[in-house]
């Protein structure tokens, strides 16, 4: 069964004339079991890298320090962790390169990461085209923090809305406010534009001295920093604060919250 809130925006973009439905929207849906060879997944194993295209944070042993987790740490491994791979297959979505099969999200530590803000060092985001994503699942051991995360298969549905759903309403029981709300409460969406969003945050001066995630051997394809989906925990268990969400770009991702 899907989640309650999807079948509530699908309800509500019914009332809308098809001719009006001219945005497509993607919510993962945790309940419904992922279709044959589908790549999507929260957390595991990702799909298409190798272990010298795996993204990189040289300062690894002092987040998990940090968060009180060394006994989580190879010393030597400064692998990121894999938080999601979607299929993009059959999917056309503003920000994702043509060609891109897979997108995948990687971040330093989803217990305590630093990815609060804009250009972050904390976060990267691969597009992956046929050939890379048809290298299956990685193989090789994942890093130990990993192991702890639930790992999860999910669908895509697709849900079609009229593209002003975004714009202000003044009336807030109009249909096209209340389907804003019901997107709003959908725990992870891809397309459209970010809701919620603040002033978006540059990098603090304080960090002079960034970690920027390394990969060893380039992989991927090149893509805009454009808006490509948001989520919050109930989709992935990462640290976003209170009540946060996460924005992801073509380039990274970065969290904000009631408490930043």
């Amino acid at each position: 069964m899907a989640f309650p809130i999807l079948h509530l925006i699908e309800s509500i973009a019914s009332e809308f004339p098809a001719s009006d439905r001219n945005l497509t929207l993607y919510f993962p849906d945790l309940d419904t079991p992922a279709p044959e060879g589908s790549l999507n997944r929260v957390f595991g194993p990702p799909v298409g890298v190798t272990e010298m295209e795996w993204p990189l944070y040289p300062r690894l042993g002092e987040l998990l320090a940090e968060a009180n987790a060394l006994d989580q740490w190879a010393p030597g491994d400064l692998r990121m962790e894999h938080v999601f791979t979607i299929d993009l297959r059959g999917i056309r979505l503003l920000g994702a390169p043509e060609g891109a099969r897979a997108m995948l999200l990687f971040l330093s530590n989803a217990t305590l990461h630093r990815a609060t803000h804009r250009g972050n060092m904390d976060s990267a985001v691969l597009f992956l085209d046929e050939d890379e994503a048809a290298r299956g699942l990685y193989p090789g051991p994942l890093p130990d923090r990993s192991l702890r995360r639930w790992s999860r298969r999910f669908a895509l549905r697709r849900i079609d809305v009229p593209g002003d759903v975004f714009d202000p309403h003044e009336d807030e029981d109009s249909p096209l406010a209340r389907l804003h709300d019901a997107i709003w409460q959908a725990p992870a969406r891809l397309g459209g534009v970010p809701i919620w969003v603040r002033e978006p945050e540059m990098e603090p001066a304080r960090a002079t001295h960034p970690s920027r995630p390394l990969v060893r051997q380039p992989v991927g394809l090149p893509a805009p920093d454009t808006f490509v989906m948001q989520f919050e925990r109930r989709f992935a268990d990462v640290n976003l604060g209170r009540h946060g969400v996460m924005y992801v770009s073509g380039r990274d991702a970065y969290a904000q919250s009631y408490d930043s």
